[in-house]
């Protein structure tokens, strides 16, 4: 926080000063805030962003040690300051988001400025890192004044994220800061200026003629709320507001003088004078002639009485002043002893705001306080002398602005709680993905081993099968060849034992006939019965060996249909364990889907419940902060009417006898009447007199009735509109919900619808799917179709 004390420091080896701090530490949450900041901080080298020198963890508190700046100042900055502080501020920026880093809290109160008149940009407790260049973010943090629309919208709607355009809205709304030393809207209440960000135009100067065209013109261009259209750092150093600005004198002036020792001397105000004086503000040149001496007298406005509508409307009015808080409960190591440019608001804004206020007593309260500085610029002594007037106002307006810092403290710290809550959630959100996946995994893999297993069994088993019957086929293929060989053999043998009987019958019938003829007819029947019986026997031998053939083909094929059988109910087999596999298969992604579909839907309502819980916290804070406003009001209110009830009856007094002895005067004056006559006239007087005494009592009592009502309406009205504020955010935000939630569950359930149907599509085609047998690489076989995926499956 930059609330703990900083401590100068030097480094005894090297001797460099440094600003220390000691952050106690009570959680590792806290620290992890911390280590934020000092990873950036580390890993940012840059002539303009205040450098971390070192970091030590040392019994359970963080020493962070950072380049040393400090100063004090008590008004607003002149343009040629504004412009190099913008310069260097913008090329700040340009560096970091070149490396890919939002600052998201750029205020006056974190840009620090060096002995030597340079800037340092400093608290980088909520910022961000990210991953890449266009990387977007929708956390709602930031301080409600500087922030930018679109981080407003982070409230109640996260489709809309921002980037790094968020740091030029909030360098814009700073420079109007500078030049006015309250940002836009500071009388308001930080979440009523939220809503007023959002909707409304984009801030301006509120005296623009007092500056230049140059100086507008590059507010309207960074306070764009088209976050295409508004420009970037690197286009914004080309604008000709920075681009001409060439060394820091106007702010090594600025430091000389915020170091200058100042002379105070306090004088009682000449009433008479005073009031005649016109209204002036500070202002402060440095010219080159030596003890040149600037004296500037605001002047507080003494009014006459008012309408008590008006003296109402005044008192009703929310005069709060919101501090630059620099240290708003950040958690900036880097936050070191800065020069608070948004000091001590009173000297600058000089009017009276407290309301009605006796003439009399203004009088009493007046004082004039001057302050002399004596500085060196360039070799040159320069006298600067500001003038302001102190009454007891002041007090009070410290004591506003120091409520007003507790209550951006008390949003700062509720934002970094909110974002640790969330930070935790997205952790438990993605620990939940991790290991609900992880065991989808396992069930998956598990369950496809467990299949794999029976088919590989199945496939073993049947390459087993396959060989003992191809072993046992050979067999009885030798065997049966062998058994009808022998047959066939002795068949053979008959057949040519027949050929030699009908060899000798022929023989015989020739030795019959006559014996000139028998050598003629031997030679040609012999030659007959050699052609016939050599037709025989190879018709023989033919129709043996068709036989043969054909009683092993027989074989054969029954073989064949044999193992056609088997193969088929091993694949039958088989197929059913794929289709039983892919049946449990989907049946657990089926499941895993219901599970994933109803994670993610616990998950989106928890995320909802968060939002939803963040935004009622807040809105308690809210309503605690506008009820103390509400009070202190009505506090304030009632002290001044009792002061204004205690004076009135000295200066009726005093009225009365001032006015008897004008009444005594003007008859002895006249002279006319006797001194009976003198005296009935004056106990008449006496008489009216206490009348209207009585009546300016029955008036003022009247006045502060009305003047309490009036105020009580107003704080009702304060009441009802944030209510209004908070229901109509609550409203956002479940129209929000309802569209994403909507939106998300109807992509989950496509995404379910369309699962569930691949699996469908898949099983339904298996009619026309192919399947290879696992032991017959050239053999195709095809699922058969099934009814219906649960039957088979079960």
């Amino acid at each position: 926080s930059t609330t703990e004390p900083q401590e100068p420091a030097q480094n005894k080896q090297t001797g460099i000063l440094a600003a220390a701090k000691v952050i106690d530490t009570k959680t590792e949450e806290e620290l992890e805030d911390y280590m934020v900041e000092i990873d950036i901080l580390a890993s940012c080298d840059h002539q303009y962003i205040v450098k971390l020198l070192d970091a030590f963890y040392y019994e359970s508190k963080l020493w962070p040690f950072c380049v040393c700046v400090s100063a004090e100042l008590e008004r607003p900055l002149t343009e040629p300051q504004i412009r190099v502080v913008c310069k260097h501020t913008l090329e700040a920026l340009a560096y970091l988001h070149e490396n890919k880093i939002i600052h998201r809290d750029l205020k006056a109160g974190n840009i620090l400025f060096t002995s030597d008149g340079d800037v340092k940009l400093a608290d980088f407790g909520v910022s961000a890192k990210n991953t890449k260049t266009l990387q977007r973010r929708d956390s709602f943090i930031g301080t409600p004044y500087w922030m930018a629309p679109e981080v407003v919208m982070c409230e109640t709607s996260k489709d809309r994220p921002y980037d790094y355009k968020a740091d030029i809205w909030s360098l814009g709304v700073t420079l109007i800061e500078l030049a006015q030393i309250e940002p836009p809207n500071h009388e308001m209440n930080p979440m009523r200026v939220l809503l007023k960000i959002a909707k409304s135009e984009p801030p301006t100067l509120a005296a623009p003629s007092r500056w230049s065209p140059e100086f507008s013109d590059f507010l309207r261009k960074a306070l764009d709320k088209n976050v295409d259209n508004r420009w970037s750092a690197l286009q914004l150093l080309q604008h000709p507001f920075v681009s001409n600005v060439m060394d820091n004198k106007p702010l090594r002036e600025l430091i000389a003088e915020a170091k200058a020792e100042v002379f105070e001397e306090f004088e009682e105000g000449k009433e008479e004078e005073e009031e005649e004086e016109p209204e002036s503000q500070p202002e402060v040149s440095a010219t080159e002639e030596p003890q040149e001496a600037h004296e500037d007298r605001p002047e507080v406005q003494e009014a006459p009485t008012m309408p008590e509508s008006d003296q109402n409307a005044e008192v009703a009015k929310p005069d709060v002043e919101k501090e630059k808080d620099s240290d708003s409960g950040s958690s900036s190591a880097a936050d070191t002893n800065s020069i608070d440019i948004n000091l001590s608001i009173s000297s600058f804004l000089s009017t009276n705001k407290e309301g009605s206020v006796s003439i009399q007593d203004t009088k009493r309260q007046k004082k004039t306080l001057k302050k002399t500085r004596k500085f060196m610029v360039d070799g040159v002594e320069v006298s600067v002398t500001t003038s302001k007037m102190v009454t007891d106002n002041d007090t009070k307006s410290e004591e506003l602005r120091f409520l007003r810092r507790q209550e951006l403290r008390e949003l700062r710290l509720l934002q970094k709680e909110e974002q640790r809550a969330q930070q935790q959630l997205s952790n438990k959100l993605q620990q939940q993905k991790e290991l609900l996946f992880r065991r989808f995994e396992q069930e998956m893999a598990g369950k496809k081993r467990q299949y794999d297993q029976e088919v590989e069994n199945l496939e073993k088993q049947q390459k087993q099968t396959i060989e003992r019957l191809e072993q046992d086929h050979t067999n009885r293929l030798r065997d049966e060849a062998k058994r009808i060989k022998a047959e066939q053999d002795k068949e053979l043998s008959k057949f040519q034992n027949m050929l030699k009987n009908r060899k000798k019958e022929v023989k015989q019938e020739v030795g019959m006939s006559p014996k000139h003829l028998r050598k003629e007819l031997m030679k040609c029947l012999k030659e007959d019965l050699a052609v016939i019986q050599h037709e025989e026997e190879q018709e023989f031998l033919q129709k043996q060996q068709q036989e043969l053939d054909g009683a092993l083909k027989k074989i054969i094929q029954q073989h064949k249909l044999e193992i056609a059988t088997i193969e088929r109910d091993c694949l039958n087999h088989k197929q059913q364990l794929m289709r039983a596999r892919e049946a449990a298969m989907w049946e657990l992604e089926e499941r895993h889907l219901q599970e994933k579909h109803q994670l993610l839907k616990q998950q989106l309502k928890d995320q909802y419940f968060m939002q939803r819980h963040q935004l009622l916290k807040r809105h308690d804070k809210e309503m605690e902060q506008m009820q103390g406003y509400n009070q202190r009001l009505i506090e304030e209110m009632k002290n001044r009417q009792a002061q204004e009830r205690a004076r009135l009856p000295k200066i009726q007094r005093s009225e009365a006898k001032t006015r008897m002895a004008m009444f005594k005067k003007s008859l002895r004056i006249t002279g006319t009447g006797t001194p009976e006559q003198d005296r009935e006239k004056i106990k008449q007087f006496a008489t009216q007199e206490d009348k209207r005494q009585k009546n300016e009592r029955l008036h003022q009592h009247q006045k502060h009735e009305n003047q309490m009502r009036d105020l009580q309406l107003q704080c009702d009205s304060n009441i009802r509109e944030l209510q209004q504020m908070q229901n109509e955010k609550c409203h956002l935000l479940i129209e929000h919900e309802t569209q994403i939630s909507a939106v998300v569950t109807l992509a989950l359930e496509e995404e379910f619808t369309r699962k569930l149907q691949e699996q469908e599509v898949f099983f339904k085609m298996s009619g026309e799917s192919e399947c290879r047998n696992p032991t017959t690489q050239s053999r195709v076989s095809k699922f058969c179709p099934i009814p219906s995926v649960h039957s088979s499956g079960s």
